[in-house]
């Protein structure tokens, strides 16, 4: 296993780590970013530097190895699109003289100018939301901007060139290569898709299911607590929703900080939904399913996907969706009747969507087919193979 530097940063990193290490994996490197960049971070509250200066001048990451690689090697996996796991990828490959293969879990850039800006619109509405004042609501409309423009496309141009230098470059969803346009629709291998529930899962879902006997009065938020999920389409549009249905809420799962608890709170009471928003904090697994299948509706709002777990177990759980005609949601769940999609940014149609499920319902939620692990891992094998087999 190699450590790329940016999850070095996750305060949770040692833990994994260590547990990593006691299940046999064996630590073979890392690639270290200059501490200055983390001290400078510090100082302004960000993480923009440690982001921005590697992608300006990669050489600034110095790659490690802990032993001789060449001996007993066949080929470097890659199982991240961010630009530090790509990159280090590539150099120690490089260096071994191995095939080098990368699974892409997300995007890594977009091609289209349109899903660009409205990942963007989303972040400049969340900042706005979250501001504690008129300036520095400005200030985060000024800063999300120069982040997301500038580290987009300094990012896309390197990532891009690393990509090309790959062997094998693996999508876990066919939406992958389609949201990265221009060449990547025929170059990338496709998994149709690379993930799904293992048995506990759907063992676990079938137990919750069959205790839960009625909806409750309340619409679950299916992504994490964050802007690239639309957290803020989320609250706006309960502000509307709350107005025809006044005791339903919104729930609201996932770690949340408590700065940003603090903000959130105060955002709902600028919009008038303090009393129809609920914020759960972290939930057992057991228990979030449970919350997802008493509720009348997953609110799926998100701008960035691949194959959306959310979904696929809310199916499963008998609620019906509401979300956004992204790529991701569109190619998996575009046809299945439990699925209600409308055009991405469109807060007025989504809450429109919402209030029509509420009040009229679907004609049935289909949980979709799924793959089992088995034969995703081992696609995954024989791509492998058959990469180190054709160098």
């Amino acid at each position: 296993m190699l450590v790329p530097w940016g999850i070095q940063v996750d305060r949770n990193f040692v833990v994994h780590l260590r547990e990593l290490i006691r299940c046999g994996v064996k630590l073979a490197g890392c690639s270290i970013a200059p501490e200055m960049l983390r001290k400078i971070d510090n100082v302004f509250r960000t993480k923009l530097f440690q982001r921005l200066a590697p992608l300006m001048i990669p050489q600034l990451v110095k790659v490690r190895l802990f032993e001789a690689l060449s001996a007993g090697y066949n080929a470097i996996v890659v199982h991240h699109e961010v630009f530090d796991a790509v990159y280090t990828g590539y150099v120690v490959g490089k260096t071994i003289n191995v095939p080098k293969i990368v699974f892409l879990q997300l995007p890594p850039f977009y091609g289209f100018k349109k899903r660009f800006e409205n990942i963007l619109r989303s972040s400049i509405m969340w900042r706005r939301l979250v501001a504690t004042s008129t300036i520095s609501e400005s200030l985060y409309s000024v800063e999300a901007i120069a982040r997301y423009r500038v580290l987009h496309e300094l990012n896309k141009r390197r990532v891009e060139d690393l990509l090309r230098r790959y062997d094998v470059v693996v999508a876990i969803s066919k939406s992958i290569p389609y949201e990265m346009g221009g060449e990547w629709v025929d170059r990338v291998v496709s998994m149709d898709p690379g993930v799904s529930l293992d048995e506990d899962d759907i063992n676990l879902i079938k137990a919750v299911r069959s205790r839960v006997r009625e909806k409750e009065n309340y619409i679950v938020f299916g992504g994490r607590p964050t802007a690239d999920k639309g957290l803020a389409e989320a609250l706006i549009l309960t502000s509307f929703v709350a107005k025809r249905f006044s005791g339903l809420k919104l729930v609201v799962t996932g770690r949340v900080s408590s700065v940003l608890l603090y903000r959130l709170r105060r955002a709902c009471r600028r919009l008038g939904v303090e009393n129809n928003v609920v914020f759960t904090g972290f939930l057992p697994r057991e228990k979030r399913f449970e919350v997802v299948a008493k509720a009348r509706l997953m609110l799926y709002p998100s701008h960035i996907d691949a194959f959306p777990y959310a979904v696929l177990e809310s199916l499963y759980l008998g609620t019906p969706v509401v979300g956004y005609r992204i790529p991701a949601l569109e190619i998996y769940y575009g046809r299945n009747p439990g699925v209600k999609l409308v055009e991405e940014g469109d807060v007025e149609a989504l809450t429109v969507e919402v209030l029509n499920v509420l009040e009229k319902g679907v004609d049935g939620v289909e949980p979709p087919k799924i793959r089992s692990w088995r034969e995703i891992m081992d696609e995954e094998i024989s791509i492998i193979k058959r990469a180190i087999s054709i160098s």
